[in-house]
C-alpha cells in the first residue's frame, strides 16, 4: 500500500459503468476497494493490479449495514484516508406498476436508495476528518423522464438527486463536495436484462426493442461504460471543485428532447 496515494470506493464495480470508473481512477493513480456482491468484481481488481496499479475486491452488500460499515472501516483503518466514493451499486425493476410486490419494491429501495444512504453515512466521518472529500452517486436520466414499467426505478434515482443536493449542504463546511451522474442507456449486463425482459412482455426480437431504445439518444446509440466513467472522474477531480449539489447529465440529449 502506498500512502501517497488518494483513496477511492467504487460500489457495484464488478462489471459495467462500475467496473469502467473503476480502471479510470487506478489509471489515474487511485488507490481503489472495489465492493460488489458479485465475485466478477475480484478478475476486475486483478486486472489493475497487474497494470501496476493498487486493488482490493471485497464482497459486499451495499444494503447491509454490517456488511458496509465493516468494509469501511477496513478501508480507513489501512489507508488513513477516503479521498473519493463512487456508489454506482444498482438494480433495476422493469414492471407494471400494479405488478409489482410489496418486496420487489422494498429490495429495490433498500439496494438503490438505502445502499447510497449507507455507504455515505460511514464514508463521511473519515471524510470530515481529514476536511475533504467527493461523493459521486448514481442517478439517472429515469430520475427525469417517465419511463413506462419504471416507476420504482425512477423513484429511486430521482430520491438519490434530492438526497444529494441536501447532503451536499450539510457537508460543505467540511469541503466535501456531493453530486450525482444520471446516464442515458449504456451497454451493460443490467441495460441488456432489461431489453430482454421488455422483448419477452412485447413479443419483439430484442435487436428490434434494442433499436427503439437507442434511439432515446441523439446519437442513436448506447453509452459505453468508459463514457460515463469519465464524466464520473471529472466530477471527483479538481477540475470540478466549484460543483457541488448538481446533477450532470450524460444522457446524450434525451432530456434535451
Amino acid at each position: 500500500m502506498c500512502a501517497d496515494k488518494k483513496v477511492a470506493i467504487i460500489t457495484g464495480a464488478a462489471r459495467g459503468i462500475g467496473a469502467a470508473t473503476a480502471q479510470k481512477f487506478a489509471r489515474q493513480g487511485y488507490a481503489v476497494i472495489l465492493l460488489d456482491v458479485l465475485e466478477e468484481g475480484q478478475e476486475i481488481s486483478r486486472l489493475i493490479n497487474t497494470e501496476g496499479g493498487e486493488s482490493f475486491f471485497f464482497k459486499c452488500d451495499v444494503s447491509d449495514e454490517s456488511q458496509v460499515r465493516e468494509r469501511v472501516q477496513w478501508v480507513g483503518e489501512q489507508y488513513g484516508r477516503i479521498d473519493a466514493l463512487l456508489n454506482i451499486a444498482g438494480i433495476v425493476l422493469v414492471k407494471p406498476f400494479e405488478e409489482i410486490s410489496w418486496e420487489e419494491y422494498q429490495r429495490t429501495f433498500d439496494v438503490n436508495v438505502g445502499g447510497t444512504f449507507l455507504m455515505c453515512k460511514y464514508v463521511l466521518p473519515f471524510m470530515k476528518r481529514q476536511k475533504h472529500g467527493v461523493i459521486v452517486n448514481m442517478a439517472s436520466v429515469s430520475g427525469h423522464v417517465g419511463q413506462t414499467d419504471h416507476v420504482m426505478y425512477g423513484a429511486t434515482k430521482g430520491a438519490i438527486i434530492a438526497m444529494a443536493r441536501a447532503l451536499a449542504w450539510e457537508v460543505a463546511p467540511y469541503n466535501i463536495r456531493v453530486n450525482t451522474i444520471s446516464p442515458g442507456s449504456v451497454d451493460t449486463p443490467m441495460l441488456r436484462g432489461d431489453i430482454d425482459l421488455e422483448s419477452r412482455r412485447s413479443g419483439l426480437p430484442f435487436d428490434e426493442v434494442k433499436k427503439i431504445r437507442e434511439a432515446e439518444q441523439a446519437f442513436k446509440r448506447w453509452a459505453d461504460p468508459a463514457e460515463i466513467a469519465e464524466p464520473i472522474f471529472y466530477l471527483a477531480s479538481e477540475g470540478a471543485s466549484f460543483i457541488t449539489g448538481a446533477d450532470l447529465l450524460v444522457d446524450c440529449g434525451w432530456v434535451a428532447k
